[in-house]
């Protein structure tokens, strides 16, 4: 008895599995367009008030992003490198940056990338986030923003200041 309800239940698990496995979008390649005006000249919000534009992000206003499935419901993003000297620091190189995060399920997908640097005087908490705000990983268009999100810790003082840039994009899907 103990034996067929192990078979049983092993068979209902597979069976479920299965179910649930199928119908994945496997992967999704867009072509990116971000205004080069804003890429010059980003712009940012700071908590205490402040506001204005900041450095220009050194990448193309044209790109092609990965939208990769996961295996437990999830997706990961692939963007240039760029984005990735942008939160770790360093320079830039051809090699794509992978962000993890999103839920397949439902839209907004968001994909955050994190890091705290610490220097001998001041930290920051740097948040980068790739949002798209559709419904679906699998559209034929889609749009959203990254924005990077610095917090400022001075040693001195220890009065945090959080700032944010952030830059539109829209997307076409490439189809195969």
């Amino acid at each position: 008895m103990m034996k067929m309800s192990f078979v049983k239940s092993g068979a209902l698990g597979a069976w479920a599995g299965l179910a649930l496995g199928c119908g994945g979008f496997g992967t999704s390649v867009y072509d990116i367009e971000m205004s080069e005006a804003t890429l010059r000249a980003v712009p940012y919000v700071c908590d205490d008030g402040r506001q204005g534009v900041g450095d220009a992000w050194d990448v193309s206003a044209n790109q092609r992003w990965t939208v990769i499935e996961g295996e437990l419901s999830d997706a990961h993003l692939e963007v240039p490198g760029f984005f990735r000297a942008q939160l770790e620091g360093g320079f830039p190189d051809e090699s794509p940056y992978v962000v993890g995060g999103a839920s397949v399920e439902d839209g907004p997908f968001q994909f955050v990338g994190l890091n705290t640097i610490v220097g001998t005087d001041t930290g920051e908490i740097v948040v980068q986030r790739f949002v798209i705000e559709g419904d679906s990983l699998t559209a034929k268009r889609i749009q959203g923003f990254v924005s990077l999100r610095i917090t400022y810790a001075p040693a001195a003082d220890f009065k945090t200041r959080t700032c944010t840039s952030t830059v539109r994009f829209t997307g076409r899907r490439v189809d195969d």
